[in-house]
């Protein structure tokens, strides 16, 4: 009898310590669906070692809740080892996988919860979004494709598709699936402001207003959309509609750079040239590389009343129209080696020289005169003499200045030079003729070809 007592006892006090837990389990449930995400980490936290997987779920939730995704994501594993057959545990663990940057890890629950079945939306729209974000826009497409063939009226799947297409460089079906997106969703204001962006940069300004004036019969007042229309009056050209925009944004607050320059603009285009400044002013103050603002502003002020000032901002256009002399130099360096390459060497040569007189490229001047090492083409062909004569003395001056000096190819220059002294003693002359590769002709001397064999001969490599 009294060990049916015992056992009895002991059997009660475990329902009541179960009961207990799940008490305390439901009432972290009920602090998480308050939105009382700090109490539950608190609690824990005091509690570490005791938690089931209930808690463990609930923490992992207010942990989320509060932004905290590590720990999130810590808590939801210690679900994982108590119970992997939970579709809500891999949800939870993909979402917050993702959120700390274990994409794999979160590719990898994804795929298991599309096991369980391949049609799950969330499974498949979270891939999609997962590739996207990695930048593999062809399978996360292939997705969101999959989705909208179930549920094909689905504008925000629409959308989806048409920005992987526009990122692929698939700009005539993306403009196609935007727009079929837009007939079936029009009220949606920031999706017909995007819409409207994506036309403008397509130079397809009917399109963006007539995109506009369909959503604002929604949102009237929506301040993105009446910017886009803005701008696409502006771009046909109906500059008294824009500025009409434009000045009432303005009175409601809009101090946007897009709403003062184009406001302006739109001013100045409508001869409005006195109310045009101040937008332009400040639209140029907040950038001072805007050269269609820098001209404008200019042209308004020459027309009115500070012509100095206007000449000044003109010098300043001219300043920034100017090529960047980085860009510039590449320019003209790939031209020139491809010129080499085509076989034209002296048009080669003389970019090649334009780059070393503007830009001291040492580099190049020793290309030109790698061209005219062959001495027996400078006995047959005068023009090539010349130029060799040229190159090679400018070369040998400029490489004495060099910090690092190798003794070979100073005795090759030495050697060049004293042929030349040669073909002067040959020819009863105290100079020759020759030629830069820009086309100038000049002269070198003998006694200039003695200083500079001396200096070849007594400096130290």
């Amino acid at each position: 009898m009294k060990r049916l007592y015992t056992m009895a006892t002991a059997l009660l006090l475990a329902l009541l310590a179960a009961q207990a837990a799940r008490a305390q389990t439901d009432n972290w449930q009920r602090l998480v669906d308050e939105k009382r995400f700090a109490e539950v980490l608190a609690l824990a936290e005091a509690r570490p070692d005791s938690l089931d997987y209930a808690a463990c779920y609930a923490a992992g939730q207010a942990a989320e809740g509060l932004l905290k995704y590590p720990r999130a994501y810590l808590y939801y594993m210690r679900c994982r080892a108590t119970d992997t057959a939970r579709t809500e545990l891999l949800v939870a663990l993909a979402r917050t996988a993702g959120a700390i940057g274990r994409t794999d890890e979160a590719e990898q629950y994804l795929l298991k919860l599309r096991e369980r079945d391949t049609a799950a939306f969330y499974a498949n729209h979270q891939l999609a979004r997962l590739y996207d974000n990695q930048g593999d826009t062809k399978r996360a497409m292939a997705y969101y494709n999959l989705l909208l063939q179930r549920d094909s009226a689905n504008p925000v799947l629409m959308r989806s598709v048409a920005d992987c297409a526009w990122r692929m460089g698939r700009k005539s079906l993306a403009i196609m699936t935007y727009m079929e997106a837009f007939r079936a969703e029009p009220e949606h204001a920031l999706a017909a402001a995007a819409l409207a962006n994506r036309m403008l940069s397509m130079q397809m300004p009917e399109v963006a207003l007539d995109v506009c004036d369909t959503a604002l019969r929604y949102h009237p007042r929506h301040r993105l959309l009446r910017q886009n229309r803005g701008l696409a009056l502006f771009s046909l050209d109906e500059y008294r509609a824009a500025d009409t925009v434009y000045s009432t944004l303005l009175a409601e607050g809009d101090s946007s750079l897009l709403t003062r320059k184009y406001g302006g603009c739109a001013r100045y285009y409508s001869g409005r040239f006195m109310d045009a400044i101040p937008l332009l002013e400040a639209a140029f103050d907040e950038d001072t590389t805007a050269v269609d603002v820098c001209l404008l502003l200019g042209s308004a002020l020459g027309r009115t009343y500070d012509r100095r000032r206007a000449f000044a901002l003109f010098d300043h256009a001219e300043r920034l129209m100017q090529p960047a002399p980085a860009l510039t130099d590449m320019l003209v360096r790939f031209r020139a080696e491809t010129f080499e390459r085509d076989g034209q060497k002296e048009r080669a040569d003389a970019l090649y020289y334009q780059l070393w007189t503007e830009r001291n490229r040492f580099d190049l001047l020793g290309r030109i005169w790698e061209h005219y090492n062959d001495t027996e083409r400078a006995e047959k062909d005068e023009a090539y003499a010349r130029r060799s004569r040229f190159i090679t003395v400018l070369f040998a001056t400029e490489y004495l200045a060099r910090p690092k000096r190798d003794a070979k190819l100073m005795s090759f220059l030495n050697t060049q030079l004293n042929k030349f002294v040669s073909d002067m003693f040959f020819r009863q002359t105290k100079q020759l003729p020759t030629l830069a590769p820009d086309g100038k002709a000049g002269v070198c001397t003998e006694q200039e070809l003695h200083n500079l064999m001396s200096r070849l001969q007594g400096v130290k490599p």
